[in-house]
């Protein structure tokens, strides 16, 4: 991520000076990270490494993922450009292991014993566009390099992919008996979308009109909206049997 730059002396010429833009955007993603961690802590931060290879390099590379974000945030608040462009070549590393890998756990999470047999292809239908809006936020950040307010907002909004599955899990745990999985779900995807509505608030007040968390906003919405009757289509169903009996997965 990079940060908005440092004002300059517009104030002599007359025009108002900038306020300062994500300036301290780390201290959030280390919030979203403590969510992030709470979520998975019973199922796989605490037993790390006692799981299979594919649960742990997915777990692994989605934490770093995070990790880069702060570390990037904090470098450029700091004005090291040159270090954020050195550890922005990881995230170049991290990104086809954490697609490739999550890809691997939708087909394993299809043979998944402990599940009911709805749950399966309802979370496949969250997880495998996530991906595919995962990579489409990163090639439009990388496009907009040169344009730091549209490229830093891209990159952020990375950050709330991982929130569905944290807050399900969290919410699920902290409130239940009341809550139990389906709503802990639902609240979870409205969490992430009252986030997006108050960034875009945000932004009008700034005077922005950056495309990243509208674009999002429509992306969480529409797949909280089709997740249920999609789900339970008969199409959808016959396409994650396919895909969770290709052999990498049997």
């Amino acid at each position: 991520m990079t940060t908005s730059a440092s004002p300059l002396s517009q104030a002599a010429i007359g025009s108002p000076t900038p306020r300062p833009s994500y300036r301290h955007a780390h201290w959030y993603f280390l919030a979203a990270l403590a969510a992030i961690v709470g979520g998975f802590w019973p199922s796989f931060f605490r037993p790390l490494g006692a799981g299979d290879a594919g649960h742990t390099i997915h777990g692994v590379t989605a934490t770093l993922w995070i990790v880069v974000l702060i570390t990037q945030s904090w470098l450029m608040s700091r004005g090291l450009v040159a270090w954020h462009r050195r550890v922005s070549r990881l995230a170049f590393v991290l990104l086809p292991v954490l697609s490739v890998s999550a890809l691997y756990m939708v087909g394993v999470m299809m043979h998944n014993p402990d599940m009911p047999p709805f749950l399966p292809p309802l979370l496949a239908f969250i997880d495998l566009p996530s991906i595919a809006f995962l990579l489409l936020l990163v090639g439009l950040a990388l496009r907009n390099v040169r344009t730091p307010a549209a490229h830093k907002r891209f990159m952020s909004a990375t950050v709330l992919l991982g929130f569905p599955p944290a807050l399900t899990r969290l919410y699920a745990t902290v409130f239940a008996p009341q809550v139990d999985f389906m709503m802990a779900l639902h609240g979870s995807l409205l969490t992430v979308e009252v986030i997006l509505v108050a960034l875009i608030i945000t932004d009008r007040r700034m005077g922005e009109r950056r495309l990243a968390y509208p674009l999002s906003l429509a992306f969480f919405a529409v797949v909280h909206a089709l997740m249920l009757p999609v789900a339970s289509s008969k199409w959808w169903n016959d396409v994650m049997g396919w895909y969770g009996g290709l052999s990498v997965f049997t």
